[in-house]
């Protein structure tokens, strides 16, 4: 199969041969989780609660697949770049090897400790028995769905995104079909929300193999053989990976706090917390799509000593994720609560989220300029400095805001501006960082 070059084609159209299919596979996965969204939201707002603060529980789970998932995506677009498609190859089967033994493990740990960590991160008598429910049919699949979000990742650092755009794209369409059977018509409600994601991520994985070992692949190869412990790959990785690790941990503890001090506020705060953290799931989408897409183009430009493009690969960058996105934000600011009262038949958390959405409509302006420096620097192999500005905004400006705001018993409003406060304080670090440029003579 002819190969798309991303180190010497047009910028804007590299940009778009990567964002597009990401963002539109991406979307696929968003509306997967709108359903779910609306089908839990018909069943109570202590069942939208429960799930969602049992899925901060598997959030943490993903703390181990971003220990390999990031560092792959650098080392894949580097050694593409380079044109070392052997080591693309090795690069892959190291981190399928990695994800499923350390999912497997964390797999085992929620099983017997999920009581105690359902509790501690807010769950009430009226929203416990729903999480547990959730987590006893979600849980298990996390080493397999590790394992497919890496045959994902390949296709986005080698630059073979439409293949990424229709596997998602049709796992997400088994969902919605199975959703509204497993949940209302089995009778099994949240339970049956789990299992028809468990499918939807199982038929991930086994497409995603299928078509690595198809000609018209642009790397083809079993990753399964590639397996085999190789020392050397592992330890690069785990160099770049804790920081994600860090990071990630870092994110999800302080939005359980957030959940936790919402939680006093009642259900109906934490459901509308949970319905339009979904909902965003659509402005999470255009943010990873620009930062991987970023991350790929810098990655595959620096291993192929294309140093002349990096400065208009991020200019384009930014221009594009701020055209995608200027709809989005439109919609959010002006109707928030008409589409969260879509979700959920409960006026005041209809309410709430209206209110919460202006917030983000604000927010999404800075989150995704934070998210195409994310990339930038992460192609560029300086996980360390992400770390480290995800920390400063987690610790030293989101969680602080919101305990001073709780303290003083101010309205609930005032936790989500904090949120707004964070994504202007991690944008303007990560433009600071961009600028100084050591990301363009980082070793990988």
């Amino acid at each position: 199969m002819k190969k798309f070059d991303y180190t010497n084609a047009p910028i804007l159209k590299s940009l778009l041969r990567l964002a597009l299919p990401s963002m539109g596979a991406s979307f696929f996965s968003s509306i997967y989780n709108l359903i779910d969204t609306f089908w839990i939201g018909h069943l109570g707002a202590d069942q939208v609660a429960g799930v969602t603060l049992a899925m901060m529980i598997f959030y943490y789970g993903s703390i181990f697949n971003d220990l390999f998932g990031t560092p792959s995506v650098i080392m894949i677009s580097r050694r593409y770049g380079e044109g070392n498609y052997e080591e693309v190859k090795w690069v892959v089967g190291q981190t399928i090897l990695a994800k499923i033994t350390l999912g497997t493990i964390f797999v085992i740990f929620a099983y017997i400790f999920l009581g105690p960590m359902l509790t501690l991160i807010g769950a009430n008598k009226s929203t416990f028995t729903y999480g547990v429910d959730f987590l006893k049919w979600r849980l298990w699949v996390i080493p397999l769905s590790f394992a497919g979000y890496t045959m994902m990742t390949t296709f986005r650092g080698t630059g073979d995104s439409y293949k990424l755009f229709w596997v998602q794209g049709i796992s997400a369409g088994i969902n919605v079909l199975l959703d509204p059977i497993f949940i209302y018509s089995l009778g099994m409600g949240v339970s049956g929300a789990a299992i028809a994601s468990d499918i939807s991520e199982i038929y991930l994985l086994v497409m995603g193999v299928i078509l690595l070992n198809n000609e018209k692949s642009y790397v083809k190869f079993n990753p399964f053989k590639y397996i085999r412990p190789r020392s050397d790959i592992i330890k690069k990785m785990v160099s770049l990976g804790i920081p994600s690790v860090f990071d990630t941990f870092s994110a999800n503890f302080v939005y359980t706090i957030v959940l936790r001090f919402a939680s006093v506020y009642g259900a109906d705060l934490v459901a509308a917390l949970g319905i339009v953290n979904n909902i965003r799931s659509i402005s999470f989408t255009l943010g990873f799509s620009m930062n991987m897409s970023t991350s790929t183009m810098i990655g595959q430009n620096l291993g192929a000593k294309k140093s002349e493009r990096l400065k208009k690969i991020i200019l384009a960058s930014v221009w594009l994720g701020e055209l995608l996105i200027a709809g989005y934000v439109f919609a959010l600011f002006f109707f928030g609560s008409q589409i969260t009262y879509f979700f959920t038949p409960n006026d005041n958390v209809a309410m709430m989220g209206g209110i919460i959405m202006k917030f983000f409509a604000i927010n999404e302006i800075f989150f995704i300029i934070a998210m195409i420096g994310y990339g930038v620097l992460t192609g560029g192999g300086l996980t360390k400095t992400t770390m480290m500005i995800g920390i400063i905004s987690d610790w030293l400006v989101l969680a602080p805001l919101v305990i001073i705001f709780s303290i003083l018993h101010m309205r609930w409003e005032f936790l989500i501006f904090a949120f707004v406060v964070q994504s202007v304080v991690m944008a303007i670090l990560a433009i600071f960082e961009v600028k100084k440029g050591k990301w363009i003579e980082q070793k990988i």
